[in-house]
């Protein structure tokens, strides 16, 4: 058994880093303001300190070499003691974690605190992006990406800053001139060095430099081609469906004036560029509607602030029918910029609808793959020779 402050330069230290980092960047995109804590081997501070309205909590992560239950239950055990000794005016939050750990094996963890400390926050994390979380607000956090058919358990970080944000965008600004403009916002060209992939998607020449490094670096870059192209689609695509797979920080609503038409309320909402249609809406805004019944989703870049300039929607009770549902835009840069106005409303380009969709229990499968076979199969095949 280990923990992540084992000896720098360790297997086990660089891998405490990335549970670190992986950890963080969950509660982040659920909208968790995250605090990181100054390293401190005697454990008298905690890891991280997350907040949010009306939740606050104080984060000790502790990582196992391995994803067993007789390594990771006495893990948990040591370090909700210290977190609850450091917690302060927070509430503990003890997080284990190990490079790979099977559903069963977390909900071994999870039903352990649950008959010994039973009012305990208890997380579960692995570096393929299973998250098991239990306590007041942290069930949005839970993803069990390493179950899925497909993934491979070796994900290296490398794999997952590959679809950061401004990656996704460049991505889809390497994918655009496969695709018609009314499908995919994003300038269309080749490129040859990173100055040029910058210059076109608008990004510092660094950040592409750093994107180009990881492509070349998993096989994704063709090597002898003129200018910059993708190859080994097939994995590539997977580990971005993969990298969509997390939880959201979304909101139920409903219009405050009773019988109104949503359609038409959702138009008001959709003016000024604060919000797009997503998931299956956007895939009805683009023509390649399949999937009926399922409330229109819009994206926003902040949650919070965006909801909290809208006048005529209310939150859903729970006894309600939602007219709508807002979700925090899972990559705003790449989901923003990629935006099109195929009809006039503001809507996710293809590949954010195709990406999205896939992991949503409302016939989501069916819906990504009839975009597949209607337009996206040869780009994900890389039919394109241009």
């Amino acid at each position: 058994m280990a923990d992540k402050h084992s000896s720098p330069g360790s297997g086990i230290s660089r891998r405490g880093r990335e549970a670190e980092e992986l950890l963080a960047q969950a509660f982040e995109q659920a909208g968790w303001r995250v605090s990181r804590q100054q390293p401190d081997r005697q454990g008298h501070r905690p890891d991280f300190l997350v907040r949010r309205p009306a939740a606050s909590y104080a984060v000790k992560l502790k990582l196992a070499a391995e994803g067993r239950s007789d390594r990771l239950i006495p893990l948990w055990s040591q370090s909700y003691i210290q977190a609850a000794r450091v917690a302060g005016e927070h509430v503990p939050l003890a997080v284990v974690a190990a490079p790979k750990i099977a559903p069963r094996v977390a909900r071994n963890v999870l039903d352990f605190a649950e008959r010994y400390a039973p009012n305990a926050a208890v997380g579960v994390i692995d570096l393929v992006g299973l998250r098991l979380f239990r306590g007041p607000h942290l069930e949005d956090l839970n993803a069990l990406v390493s179950s899925a058919p497909g993934l491979r358990w070796r994900v290296p970080g490398d794999r997952a800053h590959l679809f950061s944000d401004l990656n996704q965008w460049m991505l889809k600004v390497l994918l655009a001139p496969e695709l018609p403009p009314e499908l995919l916002s994003a300038p269309r060209g080749n490129y040859q060095n990173a100055s040029q992939l910058a210059g076109a998607a608008r990004v510092s020449v660094m950040s592409a430099f750093r994107f180009l490094q990881l492509l070349r670096r998993q096989g994704y870059l063709h090597e002898s081609a003129p200018h910059f192209r993708l190859v080994r689609r097939d994995d590539l695509f997977k580990g971005w469906q993969a990298s969509a797979l997390r939880s959201y920080n979304e909101a139920p609503m409903r219009f405050l004036l009773p019988g109104r038409d949503p359609g038409i309320g959702i138009r008001q909402l959709l003016k000024g560029n604060r919000a797009c249609m997503a998931l299956f809406a956007a895939a009805e805004e683009l023509g390649f509607g399949h999937v009926g019944g399922v409330p229109s989703y819009l994206y926003v870049r902040r949650l919070a602030v965006d909801l909290s300039a809208w006048k005529n929607v209310v939150l859903a009770e729970a006894h309600e029918v939602p007219d709508l549902i807002v979700r925090q835009a899972p990559a705003p840069e790449s989901v923003f910029r990629g935006m099109v106005r195929p009809r006039g409303l503001a809507s996710c380009d293809i590949l954010q609808v195709w990406l999205d969709v896939g992991g949503h229990p409302s016939r989501g499968q069916e819906q990504a793959d009839f975009i597949r076979q209607g337009v996206l199969g040869p780009v994900l095949r890389g039919d394109h020779r241009g």
